[in-house]
Order: structure tokens, then C-alpha cells, then sequence
């Protein structure tokens, strides 16, 4: 592993650099994938961005390599104060680019309820494809599972795409185990912390 990679906490001036990650990297825009619009990126900012920046950045956590960001991980352990940002600020901005990622993460926020009120903390994780493989989304995961427990937490949980996806299986060898199945393929996973 790359000895100069350190996890730290967020701090206001990773925010262009971790979005830039996220814009490149996330699986709804990779060229791997089939590009996407400068709008849905936009959209990703503002679902796994912004508000953990702007409200929860005590649970943001930053992979930096040589003093430049290279990956993060967010996490939300307030489901009221997310649900009531997200419906107040972010999805009606991310309806303005694309109605459907709207109505999507609206049902995203909804289905949370559940699982957040059970002790649980929805996570999203992102890493410069130039780092991946590294063992960088381990020690962020870690972090995360840790910050979880000291507060109060019971588990981490995700929805991945599917079986097929690289995410899965780093889920399945970080121990998540699938909970539930969607129709068209999408699982949610989750592990103790």
C-alpha cells in the first residue's frame, strides 16, 4: 500500500476536489458506463456531496495521497436532519436537471427511514481510479465503522446496482451481507459495526 495515503477529516477545501471524484469516478458517469450529462453529475454533487458537507462533515472522511485528495466516504448518522435537507434543498435542485434522479433519491430518502431508525448509517464511498486497489477503500471504510459505533450506531448499509458490479465485491470481502433484493437487480448490503 502507498505508505503516503492518510485518512483525515474533511475539511471545506477538499469540497472541489472530492466532487471532482465523484464526477469522474461514480459509476453513473464513467466513460466505462457511458459518460453522463454535466447535469447528472451535477445531481450526484448534491446526492452524495453537498449535504454532508455542508451538515454532516464530522462524518465525511478523506483519503489524501501527498497531500491531495483521492478519496472519501460520507455517511449520514442524523436521518431527520437529512431527510428534512434533502426535501428542502436538494431534491428540488436535482429535479431541476433530471425529474427522474429526483423522484428516484425522494424514494431513496423514504426507503432509509426504515433502515436509519434500526440503528443504521447509509453510506457513500468514492475513490480516484488511480488509487483504487490500494487498500484505500478499506482504512475509509474503517473510519466510518468506527465513527458509526462511537456514535451509536449498529451497521452500515448501501444499495450497489448489482451482483456483477467491482463494489459488491468489495462489500462481500469487507463482510456486508445482502439484506434485500430489488427488482431489476439492485441488493442492499450491511454490516455490524
Amino acid at each position: 500500500m502507498n505508505e503516503g495515503v492518510v485518512i483525515r477529516n474533511y475539511i471545506e477545501s477538499d469540497r472541489e476536489a472530492l466532487q471532482r471524484i465523484l464526477k469522474n469516478e461514480a459509476s453513473y458517469t464513467t466513460k466505462r458506463n457511458g459518460g453522463g450529462s454535466e447535469k447528472k453529475k451535477e445531481c450526484l454533487c448534491y446526492m452524495y456531496c453537498d449535504y454532508y458537507f455542508d451538515f454532516e462533515p464530522e462524518n465525511v472522511f478523506v483519503a489524501v495521497d501527498n497531500g491531495e485528495p483521492c478519496g472519501f466516504i460520507v455517511g449520514s448518522t442524523d436521518w431527520n436532519l437529512f431527510r428534512s435537507k434533502m426535501n428542502e434543498i436538494y431534491i428540488p435542485k436535482i429535479n431541476k436537471n433530471c425529474k427522474l434522479w429526483g423522484a428516484f433519491h425522494k424514494l431513496c430518502v423514504a426507503v432509509n427511514k426504515k433502515q436509519d431508525n434500526a440503528g443504521g448509517v447509509a453510506f457513500h464511498i468514492n475513490i480516484d481510479h488511480n488509487h483504487q486497489g490500494k487498500k484505500i477503500g478499506t482504512k475509509l471504510m474503517t473510519c466510518m465503522s468506527e465513527n458509526a459505533a462511537k456514535k451509536g450506531k449498529k451497521f452500515l448499509y448501501l444499495v450497489t446496482m448489482n451482483s456483477k458490479t467491482a463494489g459488491y465485491a468489495f462489500y462481500k470481502k469487507l463482510g456486508f451481507d445482502v439484506v434485500k433484493r430489488y427488482p431489476g437487480g439492485s441488493l442492499m448490503m450491511k454490516k455490524n459495526v
